[in-house]
């Protein structure tokens, strides 16, 4: 039987500086880093957050949006988005119009294994492929506006 379809947007991820452009991801309206905080408590941060320079933002939202059935940085160390320093990553794919988010592990290296390093309860997550698409095209959209002001 198919996932139920989850909701899917952005929230600010650090709302008390009053940055728009820090984000994490909002999953059934509930911020993603909260549920894997629960379930671990590895310190991350959404790649769309914290201190990486905004030039990692557009890379990072581009690779979500391929959805190719690759692992993907979910969320990962405040300094980087280097699996091999520890990161949240999970399987993101398309399955016909939907993307899914299945498989999420800590990952500290080349490769993850969900079963060893998994994290029970968290996902998979079915998203709607346009209202996936649109989250992060507008994300995209107020990146290149932040760069050039």
């Amino acid at each position: 039987m198919p996932v139920p379809h989850t909701s899917f947007d952005l929230v600010p991820a650090a709302p008390s500086d009053g940055d728009p452009h820090r984000h994490d991801f909002l999953v059934d309206g509930r911020p993603l880093l909260h549920r894997l905080d629960e379930t671990d408590g590895h310190d991350v941060v959404s790649p769309l957050a914290a201190d990486l320079p905004p030039a990692v933002r557009p890379e990072h939202a581009h690779r979500l949006l391929l959805a190719d059935g690759t692992r993907q940085v979910i969320h990962s160390c405040p300094d980087c988005e280097d699996p091999g320093c520890g990161a949240v990553t999970a399987v993101v794919v398309r399955e016909g119009g939907d993307v899914v988010w299945r498989d999420f592990a800590w990952q500290t290296g080349t490769a993850a294994d969900p079963v060893r390093e998994g994290y029970p309860g968290v996902g998979p997550y079915r998203f709607h492929g346009v209202t996936y698409r649109s989250v992060l095209l507008r994300l995209l959209e107020s990146s290149a506006c932040r760069r050039v002001a």
